[in-house]
């Protein structure tokens, strides 16, 4: 019996290590055909916390109402692929990039009633591939898809792994805070959501982030 047993826990680890190096393969696989990421250059790093640098770049974004930041990517990320996909002057396809960006609107007014108790509104944003610029970047036909040149800045970062929750979101923005605050920056707009992978990656290589701009002098 205590063989049998011995026996039985072997078979499982194997056949775990064996479906987790499958899904290794397949994420290795896959990400050689993922398309172009956001570039940056890092500045300080410390455990899961960076200080980076981005370069002006491009984005498509549009403004939902939601309770949660999962709903609300859910909600904007059907708008923008409408847009990549052919929604646009052109009906020209525009490749997926990463990560796809969400952040709660404070500072915007909402001037149509809340119906849902709760509900908030946010902007869900793609970023557009880097070979775009605002002249040769196609129309959007959906008049709630916005293109927006963002400038060069600053930005402290926090990474959290795993599944994508609303808990881990919202204690992820509170130590980000604490994070800027203690090192004396001054943030300058709202906290940004960052999530940088397809549904199909396993949850233990999902790669999440909270981002926010800061003042550097």
């Amino acid at each position: 019996m205590f063989f049998v047993l011995i026996f039985s826990t072997l078979f499982v680890c194997i056949s775990l290590l064996l479906i987790m190096s499958n899904l290794c393969c397949t994420f290795n696989q896959k990400r050689k055909h993922m398309t172009e990421a956001l570039n940056y250059s890092v500045i300080k790093r410390q455990n899961n916390y960076e200080l980076r640098e981005y370069p002006a770049h491009l984005k498509a974004q549009v403004a939902v109402r939601s309770t949660s930041y999962q709903k609300a990517i859910y909600k904007g990320f059907n708008i923008l692929a409408g847009y990549i996909f052919g929604g646009n002057r052109s009906s020209k396809k525009i490749d997926m990039t990463s990560p796809v960006q969400v952040s709660e609107l404070t500072k915007i007014a909402m001037t149509k009633p809340v119906i849902v108790s709760g509900e908030g509104l946010f902007s869900v944003a793609f970023i557009m591939p880097s070979e775009y610029t605002l002249d040769s970047l196609p129309e959007p036909t959906n008049p709630d898809v916005r293109i927006i040149r963002v400038e060069s800045r600053t930005m402290a970062a926090l990474r959290f792994h795993g599944y994508f929750s609303e808990r881990k979101v919202r204690k992820a923005k509170k130590l980000l805070g604490i994070r800027v605050e203690k090192e004396g920056y001054q943030s300058k707009d709202e906290i940004v959501v960052a999530r940088y992978n397809p549904p199909w990656v396993p949850w233990f290589l999902a790669r999440n982030e909270v981002l926010v701009e800061i003042e550097t002098c």
